[in-house]
């Protein structure tokens, strides 16, 4: 009887075993015909628009806009990039290439200018991010392939282009720029007396290497105080934003903790390394173009009380974006993760509140005198950055401090 039992469990087992394989090759059978039936929805469309349009248009076009269609419906940093993109974004983050000196993106109108590099042919002419390009040498930008888009900004066949802009939907103008060879060096140092400034403007390959020089430098000239200038920072690299933060922490602190439906991108990262400036006061400044790893930098530091924020709330783009090449027609970006402050809190959307706020001016100060001020550039004018000064006076006040309480113990 025992026996017989126990076979009657077995034809059991195998019958639910049998009957949960033939669900699940259902299933599979079922997904498979979901994916057969929307290829094909895709391609009808495609087809239709392709024989009925009343404008001639490139089935590569279509295509890249049903792609771009799936990717758009996600977020707004979930995109395409073509191979010439994949190429220029590859090249942007090494080296030195010849160019005006703006990333850009293709959008339905034209090319929005995504960021200005400093010291830029671009920058020097006043091109500001999110101008909107919709002509290149008098041809509708509209009607380009993003790769002849990219070779007019960039290649050498002329050394001069003409850029048609549209700046906040109203404002139309036209500047004429000579390229130049674009360094892309991302860290710069100046030293205002005793109050050293570290500004970082992308992070790229090369910025953990040349922040660690910069601090060498800084640690030099005996500063009593540094300044991180973090404003107008779109991100960059997501790695070497985290080594950055390495630089100034102590070991074993929270640098920043991701968040992802898959385990595998979700993780609390840490500092392996000691602080290079051993504890010298911090400031760091932040505006409300900060974005994304200059956000993660800013957090990071704020939370772990290694600095102090001031200026403006920052753009609020905390979430990682993975590059995924399609060999030979690309890549995609896409969100993968988001990020959290040390402490918990949200930047995605919201942003990162700086402790003290100020406003980003440029303040004229007129001569002694009294007099009217002259033009700015000439000597007599003082054009003052007022988050700087509040910077650097609140680092003298922390420095004043800590000598009295040296004084007094």
């Amino acid at each position: 009887m025992k026996n017989l039992s126990s076979k009657f469990i077995v034809v059991l087992c195998l019958a639910c075993l049998l009957t949960s394989c033939r669900k699940d090759e259902e299933k599979s059978i079922e997904l498979s015909m979901d994916a057969i039936t929307t290829n094909t929805f895709i391609k009808e469309i495609i087809e239709e628009v392709d024989r009925n349009y009343a404008d001639e248009i490139s089935r590569e076009k279509l295509e890249i806009g049903a792609i771009n269609g799936i990717l758009g419906v996600l977020d707004e940093h979930s995109m395409y990039i073509s191979q010439d993109e994949f190429n220029s974004f590859a090249r942007s983050t090494r080296g030195s290439f010849l160019g005006v000196g703006i990333e850009i993106r293709q959008v339905r109108d034209g090319v929005e200018v995504v960021a200005v590099i400093d010291d830029s042919p671009a920058s020097i002419a006043g091109l500001k991010e999110s101008d909107l390009i919709v002509k290149i040498d008098d041809l509708d930008v509209a009607e380009m392939h993003m790769k002849e888009v990219i070779s007019k900004l960039s290649s050498d066949s002329a050394l001069k282009v003409k850029l048609s802009i549209v700046r906040n939907k109203t404002e139309k103008f036209d500047i004429i720029l000579k390229k130049s060879v674009i360094q892309l060096r991302s860290v710069k140092t100046d030293f205002i007396s005793d109050i050293a400034i570290l500004r970082i403007t992308f992070f790229n390959d090369g910025t953990v290497a040349d922040t660690t020089k910069a601090i060498r430098k800084i640690i030099k000239n005996k500063v009593s105080g540094v300044i991180l200038d973090l404003r107008n920072n779109p991100g960059g690299i997501m790695e070497q934003a985290i080594r950055v933060c390495d630089l100034f922490l102590g070991k074993g602190k929270k640098i920043i903790e991701f968040k992802s439906r898959n385990k595998t991108d979700s993780r609390s990262i840490f500092s392996n390394e000691t602080d290079l400036l051993d504890g010298i006061p911090m400031v760091v400044l932040i505006d409300a173009n900060t974005a994304s790893g200059a956000e993660l930098v800013a957090s990071s530091l704020g939370d772990n009380k290694r600095a102090i924020l001031i200026g403006e709330k920052t753009y609020g783009k905390g979430s990682l974006q993975t590059i995924i090449p399609i060999p030979g027609r690309g890549a995609i970006k896409l969100t993968t993760a988001y990020f959290l402050s040390p402490n918990g809190k949200q930047i995605n959307q919201i942003g990162v509140i700086p402790d003290i706020e100020v406003e980003r001016e440029q303040k004229v100060i007129a001569p002694e005198n009294n007099e009217a001020p002259k033009e700015i550039g000439q000597k007599e004018v003082a054009v003052v950055d007022t988050m700087i000064q509040r910077a650097i006076d609140l680092l003298r006040a922390l420095s004043a401090l800590n000598e009295e309480n040296n004084t007094n113990n």
